[in-house]
């Protein structure tokens, strides 16, 4: 809202928590990385995000699932059209603590992690969104969280497919797709995007079937390069580089039941059926169902929460 001032306890990362990861232990580790590889390819020190307190911050992952629409009738001698339901999933990690939350439509569920982060004083944490990539959840993310510092990261099993179905497309011969594939996964895998580029920009034309599926590569890695990471690093220090807890969370609440051939919903009851397996997972089936109330998940006392 216009002329609304938010408390710094939900705007701003507190500082209070010991710090875990200090810039001696990053260069100790991209010392480490850098010693063991064979190519001039190093780390890229700056512009590097590192969490200095992992076990404080807070990851988020947000994925969409589409399950058959079922139509409200059919008339007879119709075509058959797959439209779909889209359920959104939500994995929030804090700590050894994880939830999850899910509901038709982004923008709902967007507005419901941040309602959960408020209410269990996350906010004065810092945020991490591991992504696969999807468009529309940069948009959302800056939408929603315009008011606090974040940090966006792409998946790196979700970079690598890209990589592999688009020079699967470009390039030819089964051989020399594979040498260029790995030796882009190098650059990437440092979080060099300048020199993914620059490589595949000086592939021989000879050696490339279709420019097209190339030139969609390259605009891929530009579109996506804020979000590409040195994974490396982030490995060498047992830090994140997957969205694959929300894949998970995906699968439990939603494909497992739903997802079966022959099988089509309405928005109300998919949606209904994945809020109630939300409620077996994070194990508050007996308060539900007793009590009708939902418990959040209450970490830490934060310094100066409200």
């Amino acid at each position: 809202m216009d002329g609304a001032v938010l408390s710094d306890t939900i705007t701003s990362v507190s500082g209070a928590s010991p710090i875990e990861i200090d810039e001696n232990k990053i260069s100790t580790a991209i010392s480490a990385i850098n010693e063991t590889r064979e190519e001039k390819i190093k780390c890229l020190s700056e512009d590097i995000h590192i969490e200095s307190t992992p076990s404080k911050c807070v990851y988020i992952s947000i994925d969409d699932i589409g399950v058959k629409h079922q139509k409200d009738s059919r008339k007879e001698g119709s075509v058959r059209s797959y439209k779909f339901v889209e359920n959104t999933v939500a994995h929030i990690q804090y700590g050894d603590k994880s939830h999850v939350l899910t509901g038709i439509g982004m923008l709902n569920v967007f507005k419901s992690v941040l309602a959960f982060l408020l209410v269990n004083n996350l906010l004065s944490r810092e945020l991490v969104f591991m992504t696969d990539g999807a468009n529309d959840l940069k948009g959302y993310i800056s939408s929603v969280f315009n008011f606090h510092p974040y940090t966006v990261i792409l998946d790196w099993f979700h970079l690598k497919k890209r990589c592999q179905e688009r020079l699967s497309q470009s390039i030819r011969g089964k051989d020399k797709r594979n040498i260029v594939l790995e030796k882009l996964l190098r650059y990437l895998w440092v979080g060099d995007v300048p020199g993914a580029t620059s490589y595949l920009t000086c592939i021989e034309h000879g050696d490339i079937k279709n420019q097209k599926w190339l030139d969609d590569l390259l605009a891929y890695l530009d579109r996506k390069k804020y979000a590409i990471t040195c994974y490396a690093l982030r490995a060498k220090l047992d830090l994140r580089n997957s969205s694959n807890p929300v894949e998970k969370a995906n699968d439990l609440l939603i494909a497992q039941r739903q997802k079966h051939n022959g099988m089509s919903w309405s928005p109300i009851g998919s949606g209904s059926l994945a809020a109630l397996q939300m409620i077996y997972l994070n194990q508050q089936q007996n308060l539900w169902f007793r009590k009708k109330e939902l418990s959040l998940f209450i970490p830490e006392p934060v310094d100066n929460a409200v």
